[in-house]
Formats: C-alpha cells, sequence, structure tokens
C-alpha cells in the first residue's frame, strides 16, 4: 500500500431536487483546493439522477474538470442505492486488480444526494450490508450528505440544506486526509 495515497470516491446526485447552481459552485470549489495538493491521491466520480453513470475512476486530482451549467443538470429521480452500490462494487473491483503495493492505504467513499426513489437494481439492505462490509473489513471511510431521509451505518456527514456549510466540511475533510 501506499501511504500518500488516497482513495477518494464521489457519487453525487444529479436529480431534479438538486440545487444546480450551489452543486456547481460546491464542486469547483473542491477541485479548486483539491487539484493543487501534491501527492499521489486518486479519484472516482459517480454521477446519479433515475440511472447512474462513471465520470472518471482512479484518476488523478489534476485531471478533474470544472462543471458548469451544461455539464451538470439535475434533472428526473434519484437512484442513490443503485449509484452507491455501482460505486463500491467498482472501486472495489479496480483496488482489487491493483497490485497490493500501489493500493491507496486509505479509501473514502463520499455522498451527496436525495433519497432514493428509482433505483431498481440494489436493494436498501444489500446496499447497507456493503457498506459495513467496506466499513468495518477494508476499514473504507463514508461520508453521507442527504436529505434526512435515509440513514446508513455512517456518522460523519449531513444534511443538504446548507450547501455551503456542506462543501466546506466535505473540502476540509478531504484536505485533511490527504
Amino acid at each position: 500500500m501506499k501511504d500518500n495515497r488516497k482513495e477518494f470516491v464521489f457519487v453525487i446526485g444529479k436529480s431534479e431536487g438538486m440545487d444546480q447552481d450551489a452543486m456547481i459552485k460546491g464542486i469547483n470549489s473542491i477541485i479548486d483546493t483539491q487539484k493543487n495538493i501534491k501527492d499521489e491521491s486518486t479519484y472516482s466520480l459517480v454521477f446519479f439522477n433515475e440511472a447512474y453513470k462513471a465520470s472518471a475512476m482512479g484518476k488523478r486530482f489534476n485531471q478533474i474538470r470544472k462543471y458548469n451549467a451544461k455539464t451538470y443538470i439535475p434533472k428526473g429521480k434519484s437512484a442513490l442505492y443503485d449509484a452507491m452500490g455501482f460505486a463500491i462494487t467498482s472501486v472495489g473491483d479496480m483496488l482489487a486488480d491493483t497490485r497490493e503495493e500501489d493500493r491507496p492505504c486509505q479509501v473514502c467513499v463520499i455522498v451527496i444526494g436525495e433519497s432514493d426513489n428509482a433505483s431498481t437494481e440494489c436493494e436498501y439492505t444489500v446496499l447497507d450490508e456493503m457498506i459495513k462490509t467496506q466499513k468495518y473489513v477494508y476499514k473504507w471511510d463514508f461520508v453521507f450528505y442527504g436529505d434526512g431521509n435515509t440513514s446508513f451505518d455512517i456518522q460523519k456527514g449531513g444534511n443538504l440544506a446548507n450547501p455551503e456549510r456542506m462543501f466546506n466540511e466535505i473540502n476540509s475533510y478531504i484536505t485533511s486526509m490527504r
């Protein structure tokens, strides 16, 4: 494992209830701060509404692009459970295919999204067990910011109600880990 490499997994909602301006401003503030830190940390990014899509897997922070009103468009419902299940499984598979000496010493999953109302692939109970396994067996860290209607075995995070505070907390947390 590499002591100076951490993997940050972002699972970010794009459903209709997300505040487009606040999300763009917050995501870009994280990008501005994190791409200037010199270490070997990487990030993976999954966006979701009623579908999910990996935007990046295992990339360096200096490769991340900024978002705007054309690249971050909230619409549709929230398949939160599907997106989280996909992210956990995909990153787990990516790390399993990585040589032990090249793996990150820490994995942190940061989730920002509304309650699930559109998942078809991953049920709450299955996802909760996945989180517990990654958290207690593999020592992954989880941070969850939602609308308060979903609870997992996650102590860090908070509510989407104050986006500026939320992104400041996330940015400080990531910086302290790096």
